[in-house]
């Protein structure tokens, strides 16, 4: 008996993926069209935050922006598969390092039935972190000094970071603070080393700029943690 092609859809637009023939759709099967694939502008622009390596793979566009919020604030768990799409090689390239992911506020996660950023980092790792946590649900866009977000993390099982290659995970930097804390409390294990990765930063520019202190930048980006 012959069996029937397996009914394959873009998780994006719906498009039929079978009708993909392309060496690329063979050999990786992404869960995504070609088309929607080209929406996502990919930089790979890297910045240094505290002597670590950050890796900033999108442009943070309208296509990126909206596909984020309804991944984040109308929970479509579905939409983990698609963030990491452009880059299959990831799962080789960081099969050595401890992924730390950063966390949402746990009352975030519970009305979700998921951690984003957990989601995410496990399409291309086994090997997660989840000791960083918020010790309440604070949320970047509702504070006047984002620097505050230092004094709600803290670090569970940290030991575990000790000695090891470590590559903190965020979907979005904007201000840099939450990252900046994190990397001092993942310091704290003596890590063998750190870099860190994140989707996208609407501020990229600043970053770039060494004339422009990214301590004090502030923007009307959607905090869904």
């Amino acid at each position: 008996m012959y069996k029937t092609a397996e009914t394959r859809q873009c998780l994006i637009c719906h498009s039929d993926l079978n009708d993909d023939t392309s060496l690329y759709s063979c050999f990786y099967r992404p869960k995504i069209c070609q088309r929607c694939l080209q929406k996502f502008k990919v930089i790979e622009t890297e910045v240094i935050l505290h002597n670590c390596s950050v890796l900033v793979l999108y442009e943070y566009n309208e296509f990126f922006r909206k596909l984020l919020y309804q991944y984040k604030a109308l929970d479509d768990h579905a939409l983990k598969d698609v963030f990491l799409s452009c880059f299959p090689e990831f799962r080789r390239k960081y099969r050595d390092y401890l992924i730390a992911v950063i966390p949402s506020s746990r009352q975030d996660n519970i009305r979700r039935g998921f951690c984003p950023n957990e989601e995410l980092a496990k399409t291309f790792s086994n090997h997660i972190f989840t000791g960083i946590y918020k010790i309440n649900n604070y949320k970047q866009t509702r504070q006047k000094d984002r620097s505050l977000v230092k004094n709600v993390l803290r670090i569970d099982d940290g030991g575990r970071l000790s000695g090891k290659k470590v590559l903190i995970f965020d979907d979005v930097m904007t201000s840099s603070n939450t990252l900046q804390a994190a990397v001092s409390l993942v310091a704290d294990y003596h890590p063998q080393h750190i870099e860190i990765l994140v989707l996208s930063c609407p501020h990229i520019q600043l970053f770039l700029d060494k004339s422009v202190s990214h301590y004090h930048i502030y923007d009307n980006i959607e905090d869904n943690n």
